[in-house]
């Protein structure tokens, strides 16, 4: 494929399921199906919505579009306003959560791992 083209408004969005993750939801934008090594994701994290601690096998590089939120990667709390991105290394622990009044909108890109496998931790952000 030489290229491709789409809308997030016909991109089907679904429930973000990672451990107890709450009102985050994520819509696959470009996939290796695409004839990619990455994907290009787009997530919207409703205010109080978060992604729970966790890592994988993979890497991710995350850019706000719109909102607030606090990520905390390893032992590292940091907040992230509009424009701001965080690179997030394989096997690294983080999470994602919404404290303003706001959707939170980011997008996410991430590379194929060999493990694409997504481990929960039992921790707090």
């Amino acid at each position: 494929m030489d290229y491709f083209t789409g809308n997030v408004k016909d991109t089907p969005s679904s429930e973000v399921k990672i451990g107890n993750s709450k009102n985050t939801f994520i819509q696959w934008l470009v996939t290796k199906d695409h004839g990619t090594s990455y994907a290009l994701r787009r997530f919207i994290v409703k205010p109080k919505g978060q992604i729970q601690m966790h890592y994988h096998e993979y890497y991710e590089s995350l850019y706000i579009i719109k909102g607030q939120c606090k990520v905390c990667v390893g032992k590292e709390t940091r907040r992230l306003n509009p424009g701001d991105f965080i690179f997030i290394n394989s096997k690294v622990k983080h999470a994602i959560v919404n404290e303003g009044d706001e959707d939170l909108e980011f997008l996410c890109v991430i590379n194929y791992a060999d493990d694409m496998k997504i481990i929960p931790l039992d921790e707090e952000c």
